[in-house]
């Protein structure tokens, strides 16, 4: 359908007047991403009038969206309205973006895509309509600098032990909590956990869990005594709203290389081998603050010179790629047989994440957190 029909097509069915009358920015393209129709809120949100950049296609230095992270999002492969338009599918929810006004500054905004169809039911447009979060973000952005102050973890710097963390919450803030500390000249202990949900609920409970490491420092070096005390701590927090978080919790000793580990409800770590086998942690305690008196075993496993124990969250499983596939654990060990032990990017292990599910970004908090014990 060419851009004249496409126009032809949103003036007989009155589309104009609906939008034009919403509060909500909105905008519609051909194919090809040419803007054929711009509403008045796109123009008091943004400052670009219609005139500006109606036949202009939307990556023409026009809005010039990009993520929460900086990615520049206006690329065909990288554009969500494009992405849309090529899948045929909408967003599934709404997507954090910034946009660019026409007098430079940013715009948070809150974004969903679609692609439009003709009466048989070929796509022939995208529709992408937007809200200005400026106030809310104002809040978010404080948020997110006082859980990232209160949640810092400098790694320590041991030359028998090399560790690594890539964290990627899906909003702002987010509901994964990592923490790693030397408790002795050789010992080290290590939480990861997985609050339920993400957001500003679930990165409110990661604050608690940082002041819950602190009360129960005592008993860091008693893996089954830590998570039986960290669960019954936050059982007595989450109370009848039955928030939960999954979790694992190591000691590692880098003299001998012992791993001692309890995990609750959460998917197994994987230790990479330095002869290229991939192991998995599997003893399974039930999940944090679910049961007050729930019991957690602590297990031993060994990490050998040169091995890697990678933890992650299950923002790094819980992923289907374009055919409906889920990766599941037994997909993240296929994925990671392309890797050494000695070699394992945490950085590439999130871009192969993505490539499989086909998305810009993972619809679900990531934290990747390795553990390497040098070869020498």
């Amino acid at each position: 359908m060419s851009v004249e029909s496409l126009e032809t097509k949103l003036e007989q069915i009155g589309a104009r007047e609906i939008l034009d009358a919403i509060a909500d920015g909105a905008y519609i393209t051909d194919p090809e991403r040419r803007i054929v129709f711009w509403n008045r809120a796109a123009q008091r949100i943004t400052g670009w009038p219609a005139q500006e950049v109606v036949n202009h296609c939307c990556g023409d230095n026009i809005l010039v969206h990009v993520d929460k992270d900086g990615h520049q999002l206006c690329g065909r492969e990288q554009c969500p309205l494009h992405r849309a338009i090529v899948t045929g599918q909408p967003s599934e929810g709404s997507l954090l973006l910034f946009a660019q006004h026409r007098q430079g500054h940013r715009i948070p905004l809150e974004v969903s895509v679609a692609p439009l169809r003709d009466q048989a039911g070929r796509t022939v447009g995208g529709i992408e309509v937007f809200r200005d979060l400026t106030s809310l973000m104002e809040n978010l952005q404080r948020a997110k600098a006082i859980q990232a102050h209160a949640l810092e973890c400098p790694l320590p710097d041991d030359p028998r032990v090399v560790f690594e963390v890539r964290y990627i919450p899906e909003e702002l803030v987010g509901g994964d909590f990592y923490r790693v500390e030397a408790i002795s000249s050789d010992s080290y202990a290590v939480l990861l956990a997985d609050v339920m949900g993400h957001g500003v609920a679930s990165a409110l409970y990661t604050m608690q869990l940082r002041s819950f490491w602190e009360e129960c420092r005592a008993d860091l070096p008693f893996p089954s005594r830590f998570m039986t005390e960290l669960n019954r701590r936050l059982h007595r927090l989450a109370g009848p709203d039955g928030y939960f978080a999954t979790a694992i919790f190591l000691l590692f000793d880098a003299a001998s290389g012992k791993l001692r580990w309890v995990r609750a409800g959460h998917p197994s770590p994987l230790l990479l081998r330095r002869d290229g086998l991939i192991d998995r942690l599997d003893h399974l305690s039930p999940a944090l603050g679910l049961h007050p008196e729930a019991t957690y075993a602590e297990t031993e496993a060994q990490l050998e010179p040169g091995d890697t124990a990678l933890l992650f969250t299950d923002g790094a499983i819980e992923l289907v790629d374009k055919q409906g596939s889920d990766l599941g654990e037994a997909g993240l060990v296929r994925l990671l047989g392309g890797f050494t032990s000695s070699g394992l990017d945490l950085g590439q292990v999130e871009g192969k994440l993505l490539e499989y599910c086909n998305l810009i970004r993972l619809p679900d908090d990531l934290t990747l957190l390795s553990l390497h014990r040098s070869a020498s």
